[in-house]
Order: structure tokens, then sequence, then C-alpha cells
């Protein structure tokens, strides 16, 4: 079932001020209360799908998700003809008044207020006993996409759980929503946004029932809760979500190759556990992942020798990657379209939660917890569908961890993981540019966002990132 995510119930305006009053300064425009916008099922159900519109943003999932973690890692870079977008992710030269990091940091609080908004304003509405499940899931998911978004924020924001237990700071909490209030929050810890994640998400997880192609479901949340504890290294978790998830029988990893690839450009495949939906109607065009890769759009990223080195020969996965000529630009390129084929358009369905990243959540999981015989028949599993002339593993210790690190790498190419995989996990890796390679550690300050200018002009109590 196709879901069109737009609402033209708003829960949630803010302006910004010629003086540059940033997002979590919350002053509502309407004359229309939030308790009086979420009255009834219809309300509810119009509010939520109104944060779904919010995960469309270029800023969010557009863009910026997909792409900025593997332009930061070892999968593409900018060409030398290119419109300006994206350099200083790509050349490690960010300031703090990024305007994309700007964009980012107000475009998730909104949905973060958004989220609040409905859920400190559901015991107020009106629902029929009838209508009481589907409300309960209404509300479940407005919990799992706060507890969503928090999570994409710290970890654009703030350093890896990883790089010291959580203690370093993360991204101020806002669970007020909008109260009539200007508010200005400090940062909580990186430890204490995450708490804040694992109980938005297992909220979500007890309330939710419904199942809906486009929408997070119970196991949707279940999976990304999975991935929130991969990144806290809470190695039994992990294997618990998973294996419930998997055994969960919704889902189905794909019988070949040839399966895998015409995944892309489907609206929702049998590996599909969370995708967000761009149809026609919601004409976001050029300004998407599709097309800053596409050569009929912007076509400006491009990816790295590196990367197609990664693959054997067979692996069809390799095959994402169209070798060509860049128009006044490079020669013999790599132009990653092919997990984006409706490229200008801007109407790829964005795969943000499959079932490749549960089996490989868990075999990292598995490895971690000395059970590697498990890690590799997880590995296998995911590798052998793509790739027909695939080995099966004989690795151990850290060769498996590496193995399965690297099969991510592969099977995430181009969807916002690899530099988060290589932070967390504190590697050192090279990064390739048009003209030049160098190499980066995990801690580099280029690897996490500014706190953006106007926040810290406009609130004296939030701190910026070291290196800005």
């Amino acid at each position: 079932m196709k879901i069109l995510i737009k609402s033209f119930l708003i829960i949630s305006v803010l302006s910004f001020s010629a003086c540059g009053e940033e997002f979590l300064e919350l002053e509502p425009q309407q004359s229309l209360s939030i308790s009086s916008a979420i009255v009834d099922l219809n309300s509810i159900n119009a509010a939520v799908l109104g944060v779904y519109s919010n995960l469309q943003d270029a800023n969010i999932y557009g863009w910026d998700l997909p792409l900025i973690p593997d332009l930061r890692g070892s999968n593409v870079y900018i060409s030398s003809k290119n419109a300006g977008r994206f350099l200083n992710f790509d050349d490690f030269s960010n300031i703090d008044q990024c305007g994309f990091c700007t964009n980012e940091w107000s475009d998730m609080y909104e949905t973060v207020v958004n989220s609040s908004n409905i859920i400190n304003n559901f015991p107020n509405a009106e629902v029929l006993s009838s209508e009481q499940t589907e409300a309960d899931s209404r509300l479940g998911e407005a919990h799992a996409l706060r507890g969503l978004t928090y999570w994409n924020l710290v970890k654009m924001f703030a350093l890896p759980y990883t790089a010291d237990n959580g203690a370093s700071p993360g991204i101020p909490l806002n669970n007020e929503g909008t109260d009539g209030n200007i508010i200005t929050p400090a940062r909580a810890t990186v430890a204490e946004v995450y708490a804040q994640i694992v109980s938005d998400l297992e909220r979500g997880i007890d309330l939710m029932t419904l199942e809906t192609n486009g929408r997070l479901s119970k196991e949707g949340a279940q999976a990304i809760l999975a991935k929130v504890h991969l990144y806290q290294e809470n190695w039994s978790e992990v294997e618990t979500l998973a294996t419930a998830v998997i055994n969960s029988g919704r889902y189905s990893l794909y019988a070949d190759g040839d399966a895998w690839l015409n995944s892309w450009g489907a609206n929702f495949g049998s590996e599909d556990i969370f995708t967000v939906v761009n149809t026609p109607a919601d004409n976001i065009g050029v300004n998407s992942i599709g097309g800053i890769m596409d050569q009929d759009g912007y076509g400006d990223v491009l990816a790295t020798e590196d990367l197609y080195n990664a693959y054997a020969e067979t692996d069809v996965r390799r095959s994402v990657m169209i070798r060509g000529d860049r128009a006044d630009g490079e020669r013999d390129a790599l132009f990653p379209e092919g997990k984006y084929p409706n490229g200008e358009t801007g109407q790829d369905y964005i795969k943000v939660m499959r079932l490749a990243d549960v089996y490989l959540m868990r075999a990292e999981a598995r490895a971690e917890l000395g059970n590697e015989e498990g890690a590799r028949e997880d590995l296998d599993a995911v590798a052998s569908r793509v790739n027909p002339s695939y080995v099966a593993s004989t690795a151990t210790g850290a060769d498996l961890i590496d193995a399965i690190l690297d099969e991510r790498r592969r099977e995430f190419a181009f969807e916002g993981d690899r530099s988060f995989d290589l932070t967390r996990r504190q590697k050192t890796w090279t990064k390739f540019t048009t003209f030049d390679s160098f190499e980066v550690t995990w801690n580099n300050p280029q690897l996490i966002n500014p706190i953006p200018r106007a926040e810290i002009d406009n609130n004296p109590n939030i701190t910026q990132n070291a290196g800005y």
C-alpha cells in the first residue's frame, strides 16, 4: 500500500527572525493551539503523517543523511565539476556557519517538536473505544519517530557513544513540544540522549500493532533499536532484537543478485523494513539523493575506485556504479546511480532499514559474544545472495569483525552508514577527493557537524563542538 506522507495539519510552525533566532527558541505562530489541534483519531493520524513528511526534507533523508556519512568516509567524493554543494564535507573544511548543518539542526528539531506535540497532547484527544488500538499505534509511531530523529541528531552533531561511553556533549533534549515559551536548553550528554532514544523506541515497540508499508512498525522500531544498541556495543540486546525481527517472518532476504538489483527503484521489497516514501505529488525533484548522483541532474557525487575495487567481479552490487565520462569533468568516472534509478525526479523511496542490516548487526553481535559460527552464517547469508562466486567465510577474531564491516561497506554504499561504522569502531581510513587523498582518524573534529552559529549566538547554555 502506498502512503502519501504529506499533511496539511501543521502542529508547529516556527519563524526565523532577521536577527537569527534558532529553532530551539520555540514560538508558536498560529491562533490554533496545539492542544486543540490534536482532538480525535483523524487529527492524530494527520499529525503523525506530518512527521513522516518531515523525514522527506532534503536536510534529513532527502539527501543529507544518505550522502554525508559516505562523503566523510571512503565511498564517494565531489566531482571537479560541481555546483558547490557539500564541498566542505568532502575536503573536511566545515565551519560553524555551515548552511547544511543549520538546516539539518532546524529540520530535525522540527520533527522532534512535532512528535512531542503529538505525544503530549494525545491524552486530551477524544478517541472511541473502537479506535483506541489504532490511536495507540499512532502514538507509538510518534515515539519511535522522535527516537529515530534524536538518534540522527546525536550521530551528526556529537561524538560516537564509544568515544567515552557517552560522557561527551550530545544534543539538547526537547520533549516539551510547543508550549509558548522560548527555551535555551543545554546539551545533554551522549549517554543521556541515547537513554532517551532507547526509551522512545521501546515505548513505540510496546504500542505499535499496525503494519503499513511506508510507516514504522513494531519490527521497524526493533530494527532501529538494535542499531542504536549496536552503536553502544550492547551486544546481547543487538542479538535479541535482531533475532526478533528475523523470526517475525515479515521479511526475507532476496533469492539472488537479480532480485536485489531489481529492488532499487521498486517501492517495497521483501527486505525493506522501513522506507521513506517519495511520490510524484511530493515534487522533490533534483534536490534529492538521486538528483545529486544522476548525470542528468546535478551529478556532482562520484564513487571512489577504492569502493569499486572492494567488490568481487561477480558481485552484482558492483553494477550500481556505472563508468562514464562526466561532461567537462572526470574521465572514466564511476556514477553511483543504481540505487537511486529515478534520479533527478527525486521519486526513489529511501531505504532507512533493510533486513540485510539486521543480519549484519546480528553477525557483529554474535562475533563479539563468542558465537563465531553464528556470525559467519549471518555474514554468509548476506554476501552469498549477491555474489554467486562467494566463498563461505572462515574468518575468526578481529578478522571476522573486519570482514563484517567490509560487508557492511559493500551492502550499504550510498545509503549513509560508512563513516558511522568507522567512527564507532575507532578506525583510520583514507578519504579520497578529486585531486588528493588523506588519512582520517575516527576522532577528527570534521566528522561531526558544528553546532550552528545562530544557536550558539542565541542560546547562552549551549557549547560548540571541538575544532569549530
